[in-house]
């Protein structure tokens, strides 16, 4: 038997942890813990916790209060520390398991061994299920290995999150890895990690998590502030740093289109909606992390005043010219 450790990071989730726990309670495979750790939730999940666990003795918990609130990427980090299982598996406090069958398919799929077993999601918007290209594995084969693992990732056909992915303990330990500490957007900077580390990864057929999304507008995740934008560029520093130290650009033709696009699409095409000197500094500071890994490429080496400019009819709806001159506009921007 291999056994799971299911890590949890409670906040303010009163709502919603019964729920999720339910989901474990319900399953049929019975080797597992559940590590949850309350970041000092400020409302009442705490108490719902100590509650549940006193009814669910048959259980295997361990609940961990946080003296002081460390944020996800350090709490999810005490947990793999905690962890007993052969296999880890992270969940979201407001997220479920898909069915009672969850955790025997991921098990199923463990007998040769992979680094990482992904599972499908179900995505329900405002509870309706609704069909989610970004939450849909596009791989065609059960397993890949090696180079296979990377073009798939580089290529998107998984999502960037840390959740519905059963890990081998061994291998995030023997390659020393750890949600970056005090970061938004952690999981797009842990799964480009992850990935690039693994040398085996299989794939589910059945669904195994229940992915709960609220439409809210002011969302963090709607709402893209000067503070997400520094964190995104902090990701791609790392990105940059370990695509030279892994020689990534030998292994895969596909990670230069990845980290360009990175840098165009999740920073440069919301910087250059704001004033030119703040979309000056992050276009500068972007050059400089690519001079300094891969200066033989010359990218994002464009007169700023230019380059914001043809960003904006790129990028910005507001913009008179956007969208004019496409043939002469990707070209300069290596789009």
């Amino acid at each position: 038997m291999k056994k799971i450790s299911i890590i949890i990071p409670l906040y303010n989730a009163e709502n919603y942890i019964v729920r999720c726990l339910d989901s474990i309670k319900d399953q049929t495979y019975r080797d597992f813990e559940v590590i949850v750790i309350n970041d000092k939730s400020k409302d009442n999940s705490w108490n719902i916790l100590n509650d549940y666990v006193a009814e669910n003795l048959n259980i295997n918990f361990k609940i961990i209060d946080n003296e002081i609130n460390l944020g996800l990427s350090r709490t999810r980090n005490k947990g793999m520390d905690l962890a007993t299982g052969d296999y880890i598996l992270f969940m979201d406090n407001d997220d479920t398991l898909a069915d009672e069958f969850s955790l025997q398919h991921f098990i199923d799929k463990t007998e040769n061994d992979p680094d990482i077993v992904l599972g499908k999601t179900r995505f329900l918007l405002n509870d309706v299920p609704k069909e989610s290209h970004y939450h849909t594995l596009k791989n065609n084969k059960e397993s890949y290995i090696s180079k296979e693992i990377l073009d798939g990732f580089f290529s998107g056909e998984w999502a960037v999150t840390a959740w519905n992915k059963l890990y081998k303990t061994d291998f995030l330990r023997k390659n020393h890895l750890k949600f970056l500490d005090d970061l938004l957007h952690e999981d797009e900077l842990w799964a480009f990690e992850t990935a690039v580390a693994a040398e085996k990864i299989n794939f589910l057929e059945q669904k195994t998590y229940v992915y709960y999304s609220l439409s809210n507008p002011a969302s963090m995740t709607a709402t893209i502030g000067l503070k997400n934008i520094e964190h995104y560029l902090i990701i791609l520093a790392k990105k940059l740093e370990i695509a030279k130290e892994k020689h990534l650009y030998t292994r895969t033709n596909l990670v230069e289109k990845y980290l360009k696009n990175f840098a165009n699409f999740t920073i440069l095409s919301n910087v250059c909606k704001m004033d030119f000197e703040i979309f000056k500094s992050f276009y500068k500071r972007i050059g400089k992390e690519f001079e300094k890994n891969f200066p033989e490429k010359d990218l994002f080496s464009l007169n700023p005043i230019l380059a914001y400019y043809l960003y904006k009819i790129k990028f910005d709806k507001d913009f008179f010219l956007y969208g004019k001159f496409p043939k002469y506009i990707n070209p300069l921007l290596k789009i």
